[in-house]
């Protein structure tokens, strides 16, 4: 594995992953199956974007499905905030670390039930949900709030997806391809946001296979082959230069050489 030398010295990183391993086959739902990924390390601070990307098949979603708390690990340890997710309870640790999968999933009822989704499941007072200011935050028009939610397209159903995320107050968000098959004016929204989340200090871990998007959002880019990291480092001079012949590869066969 090849890694950039940090520039200076970094915060305390809100999420902290060494030699994360798992090895099993896991169904994700559309007839596909992830792939494992082994002794995986890396830090997520806050206020940074980090790109993974890499082959099909190689772990991204398995990667993020076990940062998510979704599937259990083989072995390795995550910390949020210093503290073993182990030691913490789960609705708790899925709070502050949220996930989006790449393809939303409405509830039944309104939009605005999906919103207040979250805080109902917390015990919290509906009413006391922001309604128009989440919506305000993924560019969707207030008159929406009374639709049923499963009849939105699939790029206003991501933004609705992405702003019931927000109504918990993540400190990190976990995404699967946010940005897959939507809309040019949904995938420009949910870029906007993410820069804007960054200024705000929350961490995000970014899973894509669109490196136009990695190299607009990250701040680093991590490089996932066969399950292994096998080049992380700043974002500029990976694309610039990548090091590692698994990552050269990769960037050739995406048309994407320096």
């Amino acid at each position: 594995m090849t890694t950039d030398p940090p520039a200076a010295p970094r915060a305390v990183p809100l999420l902290r992953v060494v030699g994360l391993t798992f090895g099993h086959p896991v169904a994700t739902g559309d007839g596909a199956a992830t792939a494992g990924v082994f002794d995986v390390t890396l830090d997520l601070f806050p206020g940074e974007i980090v790109a993974v990307i890499g082959p099909s098949g190689g772990g991204k979603s398995s990667l993020i499905r076990l940062l998510a708390g979704l599937t259990h690990r083989d072995s390795g340890t995550v910390a949020l905030d210093g503290e073993p997710i182990d030691s913490l309870d789960l609705r708790h640790y899925r709070r502050r670390v949220a996930m989006l999968f790449q393809q939303p999933h409405m509830t039944t009822g309104t939009v605005a039930d999906n919103l207040c989704l979250p805080g109902r499941l917390h015990g919290e007072d509906a009413a006391r949900v922001d309604v128009a200011g989440l919506l305000h935050s993924v560019d969707l028009a207030l008159e929406l709030v009374g639709r049923e939610a499963a009849t939105l397209s699939v790029g206003q159903q991501q933004r609705v997806a992405l702003a019931r995320l927000l109504a918990m107050t993540p400190a990190c968000l976990l995404l699967d391809e946010p940005t897959a098959a939507l809309d040019p004016v949904s995938t420009q929204v949910i870029v906007r946001l993410l820069q804007r989340l960054r200024g705000e200090g929350v961490a995000i871990l970014l899973v894509t296979h669109e490196l136009a998007v990695a190299r607009r959002l990250a701040d680093r880019v991590v490089v996932l082959v066969a399950g292994r990291v096998v080049e992380e480092g700043a974002v500029a001079g990976f694309f610039a230069a990548p090091q590692s012949t698994e990552a050269r590869a990769f960037l050739a066969a995406e048309g994407a050489t320096p």
